[in-house]
């Protein structure tokens, strides 16, 4: 049964603005289009499952702010972010997607509904003269595999590990 209306009971962990061609073209197609929400007007909806275990819902408003129509190929568009562990950080590192650039959603008495996760995952590098550095700090083992793996396929001699 293909369903046209989605209700939910829990807010986004976080909302964002962008262009709908840049999400698309970094995350294909949205896996429903024209979806009613529960007061907030129709939306698109990716649902991404990555090999880590995080499951994110992006839903894209056809809204604007002040419930505005808008041309989505000609401005921005509005963004929820919905996931099944409370990892606002991690999420944002398989979307492609600068912490500053969204704004947290908050509980009714203004604390965060996703705490920050500060960086304890450590990426090094010992270079061909031996030295050891640290790379980055990163919040998650999976984010630290992917920017190890993107340092190595440079095909530099240094060596790069994962500190968890």
């Amino acid at each position: 049964m293909h369903r046209t209306e989605v209700r939910w009971k829990s807010p986004p962990f976080a909302t964002f603005e962008a262009m709908a061609a840049a999400i698309e073209a970094r995350l294909g197609p949205p896996a429903h289009r024209d979806l009613e929400s529960n007061g907030l007007g129709r939306f698109d909806g990716h649902l991404l499952r990555f090999g880590c275990g995080l499951e994110i819902a992006l839903y894209r408003y056809h809204l604007g702010r002040g419930l505005r129509a808008i041309d989505a190929a000609r401005e921005a568009s509005i963004y929820e972010i919905y996931a099944n562990r409370q990892e606002l950080e991690h999420a944002l590192f398989h979307l492609g997607i600068a912490a500053g650039d969204v704004q947290r959603s908050t509980a009714a008495d203004g604390s965060p509904l996703v705490v920050p996760v500060s960086p304890s995952v450590v990426v090094m590098r010992c270079d061909d003269n031996g030295n050891e550095r640290e790379v980055t700090r990163v919040t998650n083992r999976c984010e630290a595999d992917a920017v190890a793996a993107t340092y190595r396929a440079r095909g530099h001699k240094q060596t790069y590990w994962v500190l968890a």
